[in-house]
């Protein structure tokens, strides 16, 4: 005893390792010395019918699962087959193609227009315009048909001229083919300016978009333009009186350009 009063501190310690040690043991090996011991049940009695005299009843057929409606199918009747013996062609039937086969006589076309003769007197006013940009998009409408257009002064207007023609009757003849346009046929050269007035030209061009782009410049600034087209576009300004002459070149020189005075 005295030893254990001198070493308890050892033993306690001893014990408690011991203890660990057991508990490790009896984890690792699946041992609950703490688990109470369950009671094993009694095997169940099987329940034993007694037998009956009288047959086991069929049985009850199963109630049957509602079924689905089923879907109403519209059924197309199939076209019949045609019969292999090919109709008949009606009596009428062969005099008829036989008129369709004639060939249809030729439609009448216009005969293009005549090139004008040399010298000739007579000319087809079609159009005159304040604008010249509208008189030089008809111009060019009448030349891609064929007619030989040109551009002259008509006061303050350029007009529309198809010609010249040799005789008066060539003349009403394509005032006629171009009456839509409310062609005209007069005699002789370009008209005159107005007594007392001139023209001023400012510039001749060779391509239609150059003399288009002076004439705009003139009309910003206020100027009367028209377009003369004899093989070149020449764009003029008037007519103007003697009085205005002097102006109008002033006007013209402030843009830089020179104006020449012009029958």
């Amino acid at each position: 005893m005295r030893w254990l009063r001198e070493n308890w501190l050892d033993a306690l310690i001893f014990l408690l390792i011991a203890l660990v040690a057991a508990g490790i043991v009896l984890y690792l090996t699946g041992i609950n010395p703490f688990a109470r011991p369950q009671a094993a049940s009694p095997p169940p009695v099987p329940q034993v019918q007694p037998p009956s005299s009288q047959a086991p009843a069929p049985p009850s057929p199963a109630p049957e699962e509602a079924k689905p409606p089923e879907p109403v199918v519209t059924v197309i009747p199939l076209p019949q087959a045609p019969s292999e013996a090919a109709p008949q062609p009606a009596p009428e039937a062969k005099p008829k193609a036989a008129q369709e086969a004639k060939p249809k006589p030729a439609e009448p076309t216009q005969a293009p227009p005549k090139a004008p003769a040399p010298g000739g007197s007579y000319r087809v006013a079609v159009g005159a315009f304040a604008n010249p940009e509208n008189a030089l998009k008809l111009s060019r409408e009448l030349a891609a048909k064929g007619y030989p257009a040109r551009l002259e002064a008509s006061g303050n207007l350029t007009r529309v001229v198809v010609g010249p023609y040799a005789s008066e009757a060539e003349a009403r003849r394509v005032a006629e083919a171009l009456k839509a346009y409310g062609a005209q046929v007069y005699r002789g050269e370009a008209p005159a300016p107005q007594e007392g007035r001139l023209y001023l030209q400012v510039g001749a061009f060779q391509k239609e978009e150059n003399a288009l782009a002076l004439a705009g410049k003139l009309k910003e600034v206020g100027l009367p333009v028209v377009l003369v087209k004899d093989g070149v576009y020449r764009v003029r300004v008037g007519p103007v009186s003697p009085e205005e002459k002097e102006a109008v070149k002033a006007k013209v020189a402030a843009l830089g350009l020179e104006a020449v005075e012009v029958p």
